[in-house]
């Protein structure tokens, strides 16, 4: 999932591997099946939005991490992707209300640096003081502060709905900084793929190549699981932090109330 459009990768002579589906054109792809329900927006259309909105939870993810992955070593400066991403995804978010969305999660970016692919990338120069790639923690968190102060205008634009902000960097943070009371002993090592033996991760031979076809003996030990994706074990501990602890602004349970209420 994009938040920038494909012509923007083509304009920059950035050639990718995959289609990169852009969050404007899932967009388009949901008004279709709005329209085939008769639902316009929420101000013309109230009954037929209703039926698709009152109570449904829209949970929009960490929107720009692919953005600012697949720019990594580029032409096209950070900020460009970090005034793209946010524009794209506060424009999204937008759109969804104005159809009629009451109750909204926006999950914003995680700890980047930390990841297995950027402290591969990255100069060994390059860490701050969790042992991750400060240049790209600093990044993902510039760019969820801008995020959520267009959540705060959205808010008062919107009162009718409940808008919560998922801090995915923090969480993430929480759980590498207090690793070891979630039985995690691996904090940066990929737990499939291959290399040396610190990261155990190649770009060129990822988890799945013929050369990395075997994950590590017990995954739930790790934070990452193939150098880009994380384990079973730390989502679990992040969807905690999130649904359950003090991580979510405000508390996810304002959602519960708030649908209680409707």
């Amino acid at each position: 999932m994009h938040a920038c459009i494909c012509r923007f990768f083509v304009e920059n002579n950035l050639s990718l591997d995959i289609t990169p589906q852009s969050l404007k054109t899932q967009l388009t792809w949901f008004n279709s099946y709005l329209e085939s329900v008769g639902c316009r927006d929420y101000k013309s259309t109230p009954k037929q939005c209703g039926a698709v909105f009152e109570d449904a939870l829209f949970w929009v993810g960490e929107i720009g991490a692919n953005d600012y992955a697949y720019t990594l070593g580029s032409n096209v400066p950070a900020k460009t992707i970090q005034r793209l991403a946010v524009s794209t995804l506060t424009t999204f978010i937008q759109a969804m209300l104005h159809k009629g969305a009451k109750k909204m999660v926006v999950q914003g970016l995680p700890t980047t640096g930390c990841l297995t692919l950027a402290l591969y990338l990255a100069p060994p120069d390059d860490r701050d003081a969790m042992g991750c790639v400060a240049s790209s923690n600093h990044q993902s968190y510039a760019h969820n502060a801008i995020l959520q102060s267009n959540l705060d205008i959205l808010r008062r634009r919107f009162p009718q709905a409940t808008i919560v902000y998922a801090d995915y960097w923090n969480a993430y943070k929480s759980v590498l900084t207090n690793a070891k009371r979630y039985g995690i002993t691996q904090l940066y090592r990929a737990c499939c793929g291959s290399g040396d033996a610190v990261l155990n991760f190649d770009v060129f031979t990822t988890c799945g190549s013929p050369a990395a076809a075997t994950s590590c003996p017990d995954p739930s030990q790790y934070i990452n699981w193939d150098g880009v994706h994380l384990t079973e074990a730390m989502y679990n501990a992040v969807a905690d932090k999130l649904l359950n602890g003090t991580f979510s602004r405000p508390p996810f349970r304002s959602l519960l109330r708030a649908a209680r209420a409707a």
